[in-house]
């Protein structure tokens, strides 16, 4: 899912902020790259959710403001058989850690997003006192 958003806002805080919100969370293995429009973050699986494969969140500068995007990248299905034939031979196990899979995606998914506001928010405040002191040096002449 992606959102997007007007204004301008320092990049680098915000994906400090969702890197602290990923280790709240319990992720292991997370990663913040810089990218030609700005960020990306990649968190393996957590101990608190059960995500069968990692998230991936892009975050971008564009030319009306920048974007957040969240996405999940499922791990290659190993188990192809058909379902009575897999649920003979154990394949409901397997079935009922996708489902479980799923179930976490979703939960973290909307704790993400409702987290996303006050991220912003904090990401934002330190942009608008660096232009604020910029603005107060100036001198206006008529």
């Amino acid at each position: 899912m992606q959102r997007n958003y007007a204004g301008k806002i320092d990049l680098l805080r915000l994906t400090k902020e969702i890197v602290q919100f990923f280790e709240a969370k319990k992720f292991e293995e997370i990663t913040a790259l810089q990218t030609e429009n700005g960020y990306q973050i990649m968190a393996g699986d957590s101990r608190a959710y059960k995500i069968r494969g990692g998230l991936r969140v892009d975050v971008r500068e564009d030319t009306e403001g920048f974007s957040i995007s969240l996405q999940l990248s499922k791990e290659t299905e190993r188990f192809n058989y058909p379902m009575t034939l897999a649920t003979m031979f154990g394949g409901g196990y397997f079935f009922l850690r996708n489902l479980k899979s799923d179930e976490s995606w979703r939960k973290i998914e909307r704790e993400f997003w409702r987290q996303t506001d006050n991220m912003i928010t904090r990401a934002k405040e330190p942009f608008k006192t660096a232009q604020e002191q910029n603005l107060k040096g100036l001198e206006f002449r008529s």
